[in-house]
Order: structure tokens, then C-alpha cells, then sequence
């Protein structure tokens, strides 16, 4: 192969790879180099070099030229697959820096083919994967097909990038909301929650930062014009658009729309929130094998339980009932028995799983004595039949719950706080102690 030839090819594998020639040109010369220093077992600096304009190959040894024949095929054939591995290295590195910043978000491709339940994708330069668990439940991909999807992961395996993509994640949602709704992209418009169970519902919470602006509306558009497109992508998905609220009682009302609610209370004792519906109403707010209020729950961070008036009545009934022995012992009155009842602690187990501090922390109200509050708490739990002591047990179990993952969110706002402060300390030049100072 003459030397202009092999410039030729050069630049051929520079165009298919989209590379540039010139770091082909380097690779080939640190494969040769390599390779042939293997099999001189050269003792002095050895180098070889190619000519960029004429393609011409160069190879010295303590400056004294060598005579590339000598060389051999075998050192070309190990030059050939050190630049191969070399070349492959490369394209993934490239191929990496140039999806790694686009992880987190939307991009096109073309369905290629199948394998084994996993879809590949063909993103320009590279391919990517769609696996079977992030593909949208009764939807058809067809070989072909231009397909948009979620850039879930970009990372380096071995000699390959790999690429997952995903249609079932809530951010593909929130990418998409985005994309066709220039006041989400503009960030006038927030989205604040969104959960989503793929191919059949997703709620999405949102909250403008412009009094003019309706969130919701913005999002529907005029006649459903915006939300459309969102739906006809995710293939016909019901989206619930609902408006954030600060008040947790009114952001979880709104959260079980369409349903209409008639009163929300929260039980401190067992961290669950009491919505009560008409018995009409009842139906919506579960939705369809219980969709709705798990959707709901999951978008408010609160374990909600739904009833009708009519159930609530009965359970009302019921702890006023439940609570009478400790009337009859003179450690409880009426009007303590109502605000009892009216807080959820509304049975004997709900009472004994109690610390009596906890108890008055919340019924400040109720005029409750401190001793007379720890023999109640110590009344009920010597009343407790076997199923009832199971009550008390999973309600201890559920507030230690609690409190320990309230513990660990503490301390990973804690331990952010700190991080920023060396980030900051750092970027100024600053050393701090090894307490930084930040309250716990």
C-alpha cells in the first residue's frame, strides 16, 4: 500500500467513526510503537512516527533509523489489534462524554431490533436499550419506528457505553411536561410531585410562581390542546393535573380528585390521615382497585385512609364505647373521652402504644393530668385482649418506624449542610475545623 493510499484509508475510517484523522494517526503510532518495541526489545528510547502530509512511516531507536522491514508481520499484527482496542476505547469515551450530560432526559431514536424481551434503540452514533421492566405495560414497539424515551442511566462497561432508557419512569412524564408546556420549561410553572403507575395513571402536582398564571390550566391548555400531546405519547395514560398546596389537609383533598371530600383529620398516633367522603363519593376517591388513594398517598408523603360517613359515624360510635371502661375507673371524662375520640385515639391499644408524653403533646386541650394520664396508659394495656395487644405492637412498631427515618432524614440534611459548607469553604480558600459548626 503506497503512503498516499494508506492516507486515504486514514481518512475513510475518519469519516465512518466520526473522528478525527489525526487521532487515528496517533493511535496507529502508539500501537506500532508498543508492538515493535516488544519485538526489538529495544534498549534504547524507541519511536516511530508518521508523517501527517504524506503518510510516510518512521521508525528510530536512539535516533538511529530502523528499517521497517524488519519489523514483521507478526509486529503488525499485534500493532493492529492494539490499535483496534485502542480505536474502541476512544468511540466510547466520546460516545460517553457525549450522553452522560443528556442523562436525566428525553431523546429520540429508531427501534432496531429485539432481543430476548429488550428492545435496542438507535441514538445517531450509538445504540441504547429499552429492557422489559421500563417499557410502558400493553404498548407495541414496532422495528422501525421512531420512539422517545428517558435517558435512565449512561455508563461505561467494558469496551461499550451503555445507554438505559425507560417509558416508565415519573421524570419521562415530567421531561415530557417540558418539552410541550413552555411555562414548565420557563420554570414559571413548578412541578412539585409526580407519581405514576405506567400505562394506567399518573398524578402530577403543580404550583405556578406567577399570580396570573393557573397551573393547572397552563398545563391542560386551550381544550385540552397541551395535555393532549403528553397523553397521546404516554398511550392514552389518564394524567390527573392537581394543584400544590402548602396545607397538607387541602394538598391531600386536592390529591383525591375528582372526588369530592367532606372533612380531613390527621392521626399523630398511628401518622395516617382520615379522610371521610359520602358513601356516593366513596368509589371515586379509592378509584379502581384502590388507585386513586394509593396514588394520592404516594404523592402527599401521607398514609391515607378513606371512609364514608356513614363508617365513620359507626367508628366513632364504637371507640366512645371502646373507651367506657376507662371512664368507669374514673380516669377519663366525657368531655376527655370526645377529644380522645376526635384525636384517634379511639381504643384501648391506640391509648397503651402511647408514651404519655406524646398523648399530651398533641390533647393540650384535654386538661390532662400527668400521673393520671400515666395510670390510664398503664389501665388500658392491663385491658388489652390478645388481638388488641397485636394492635398496640404494630402502632409502637409503626411510630419507632417513624421516628427512625425521621432520625436518618435528619442526618442526611445535616450531612448535606456540611458538604455545601466545605464546598463553599473550599471555593474560598478556606480551611474549616473539623466541626463545621452546623447545628444538630
Amino acid at each position: 500500500m503506497s503512503n498516499n493510499q494508506f492516507l486515504q484509508r486514514v481518512d475513510a475510517l475518519a469519516r465512518e467513526r466520526g473522528l478525527d484523522p489525526a487521532l487515528i494517526l496517533d493511535h496507529i503510532e502508539r500501537a506500532l510503537q508498543q508492538a515493535a518495541f516488544k519485538r526489538f526489545d529495544a534498549k534504547g528510547d524507541f519511536t516511530i512516527t508518521i508523517d501527517r502530509q504524506t503518510g510516510e512511516i518512521r521508525a528510530f531507536e536512539d535516533d538511529q533509523p530502523v528499517n521497517l522491514p524488519d519489523l514483521g508481520r507478526i509486529v503488525a499484527n499485534v500493532a493492529k489489534q492494539v490499535f483496534v482496542q485502542g480505536l474502541k476505547e476512544t468511540e466510547r469515551d466520546m460516545v460517553f462524554e457525549d450522553f452522560k450530560p443528556r442523562e436525566h432526559s428525553i431523546a429520540s431514536g429508531t427501534i432496531l431490533r429485539e432481543e430476548r424481551g429488550l428492545f435496542v434503540v438507535g441514538l445517531g452514533r450509538c445504540e441504547a436499550i429499552l429492557p422489559r421492566e421500563e417499557q410502558i405495560p400493553g404498548e407495541t414497539y414496532r422495528i422501525g419506528a421512531v420512539i422517545r424515551a428517558y435517558v435512565l442511566r449512561v455508563e461505561k462497561k467494558g469496551a461499550r457505553v451503555r445507554i438505559v432508557l425507560s417509558r416508565t419512569h415519573a421524570n419521562f412524564v415530567r421531561e415530557l411536561f417540558k418539552a410541550e408546556i413552555p411555562e414548565v420549561a420557563d420554570g414559571v410553572i413548578e412541578v412539585k410531585g409526580i407519581v405514576r403507575e405506567p400505562g394506567r395513571r399518573t398524578k402530577i402536582a403543580v404550583a405556578s410562581s406567577d399570580q396570573r398564571v393557573d397551573p393547572v390550566g397552563a398545563c391542560v391548555g386551550m381544550r385540552g390542546s397541551r395535555i393532549s400531546k403528553v397523553t397521546d405519547e404516554l398511550v392514552g395514560e389518564k394524567i390527573d393535573i392537581i394543584p400544590w398546596a402548602e396545607d397538607p389537609a387541602q394538598f391531600i383533598e386536592n390529591s383525591l380528585k375528582p372526588a369530592r371530600v367532606l372533612r380531613i383529620s390527621y392521626d399523630h398516633f398511628r401518622d395516617r390521615a382520615r379522610v371521610v367522603v359520602s358513601q356516593d363519593q366513596l368509589p371515586l376517591a379509592i378509584g379502581k382497585a384502590g388507585q386513586n388513594v394509593r396514588l394520592s398517598a404516594r404523592l402527599t408523603r401521607f398514609k391515607i385512609d378513606v371512609m364514608s360517613e356513614e363508617e365513620a359515624a359507626e367508628g366513632r360510635a364504637a371507640a366512645i364505647t371502646a373507651l367506657q371502661p376507662l371512664v368507669d375507673a374514673g380516669l377519663l371524662d366525657d368531655f376527655q373521652r370526645e377529644q380522645f375520640v376526635d384525636n384517634h385515639l379511639d381504643g384501648l391499644a391506640a391509648i397503651a402504644a402511647q408514651e404519655p408524653a406524646n398523648i399530651l403533646a398533641v390533647l393540650d386541650e384535654a386538661r390532662l393530668d400527668p400521673e393520671r394520664l400515666a395510670a390510664m396508659v398503664a389501665k388500658a394495656d392491663s385491658l388489652l385482649t390478645p388481638e388488641q395487644r397485636v394492635d398496640k405492637d404494630a402502632i409502637v412498631s409503626r411510630r419507632l418506624d417513624a421516628e427512625r427515618q425521621a432520625a436518618e432524614e435528619q442526618a442526611r440534611e445535616i450531612a448535606a449542610l456540611e458538604a455545601e459548607a466545605a464546598q463553599a469553604a473550599q471555593a474560598a480558600g478556606v480551611d474549616l475545623p473539623t466541626d463545621t459548626g452546623v447545628a444538630r
